[in-house]
């Protein structure tokens, strides 16, 4: 399985734990602005700039939460012409999940047209079945005010030509990259090798089960088709075991606790518990010395009014373009 983050948009990259701590990546990729999404708290590379969102891969998490405050950190790293890369664990489901919402909001495209432009460039791209109902809802009922938005807080519209020209692209593409079997949907038959890698063995664990007999509800039913979002969830546990236990230069998971240990000049993002926020510059050059971002919990209106009298130190200075003034 190719585990290398890959391009989805200029200036936006998709990819692994792994790929967020490969320096050669990131040279190669000017990687200068970084998406953490995890469920516990890993050591950062100082010289990037990050946003950490404490998230697990689980249908009932809520990552919806997270769209608005990812997509303008996404969006004023851009139009400042950084390149940002969005992870998780494995680059499928959280990281991917976050970049359609923001492919969304800064096009005209629906959430299944932004998952494809996800996919035409990380072919192992599938969020799991919860957070394809919250782009489902988030297309429905939330979009068309979040474009407003985004078009509010960043007037400029030196992206559009550009990212209307690429999702187009990658759209023609896509059906060839299907037909040509160079990119998966997840359902894959069994026995049949999944065109991305995604059959691959991972740790002894073959993790596209693509089709399977139901043997138990009679003829009629037939054959069940399982996502990959949940014959993966397994072998990704594997390789998580086997990246911290075969790769010395990678983090051992810690302790929830030891967060602010590991990052005292970030912040993690996260309205569900009293956390702080993201505080990182994008530009120390601007006058903006004060952040809060607008959380829809008691627990996050409470950080807010806690973070507003922090005076942030010139070396943590943000800007207008990155986050909101209060």
């Amino acid at each position: 399985m190719n585990w290398h983050m890959g391009k989805v948009l200029p200036g936006l990259y998709v990819g692994n734990y792994r790929d967020s701590k490969d320096h050669t990546q990131l040279e190669r990729f000017k990687i200068s602005h970084i998406i953490a999404i995890h469920d516990s708290p890993r050591r950062l590379l100082p010289d990037k700039h990050y946003l950490c969102v404490m998230a697990s891969d689980t249908p009932d998490q809520n990552l919806s939460q997270y769209f608005s405050v990812c997509n303008d950190f996404i969006h004023a790293a851009r139009l400042r012409e950084g390149n940002v890369l969005i992870h998780c664990l494995a680059g499928m489901s959280r990281s991917v999940t976050v970049a359609v919402a923001y492919i969304m909001t800064a096009t005209h495209l629906n959430w299944k047209e932004a998952l494809k432009v996800v996919r035409a460039g990380r072919a192992v791209a599938n969020p799991n079945a919860g957070f394809q109902s919250q782009l489902q809802e988030f297309e429905q009922f939330k979009l068309p005010e979040e474009r407003r938005r985004l078009r509010e807080r960043f007037p400029s519209s030196a992206l559009e030509q550009l990212d209307r020209t690429k999702v187009a692209t990658a759209l023609d593409n896509y059906q060839e990259l299907l037909q040509n079997r160079d990119i998966c949907e997840g359902n894959c038959s069994r026995g049949e090798k999944c065109p991305t890698g995604a059959d691959e063995d991972v740790d002894g664990v073959n993790i596209c089960q693509g089709e399977e007999e139901d043997e138990g509800e009679g003829e009629g039913l037939g054959k069940v088709r399982r996502s990959l979002a949940y014959t993966l969830n397994f072998a990704v546990d594997q390789w998580k075991t086997s990246t911290f236990k075969k790769d010395p230069n990678n983090d051992p998971p810690p302790d929830f606790s030891l967060g602010r240990d590991l990052m005292p000049s970030v912040r993690y993002y996260d309205p569900e518990c009293d956390k702080g926020q993201f505080v990182k510059n994008v530009d120390s050059d601007n006058d903006e010395q004060y952040i809060a971002f607008k959380t829809s919990t008691k627990q996050g209106a409470k950080s807010k009014s806690k973070f507003k009298k922090r005076r942030v130190p010139k070396s943590e200075s943000c800007t207008q373009s990155c986050l909101e003034k209060p």
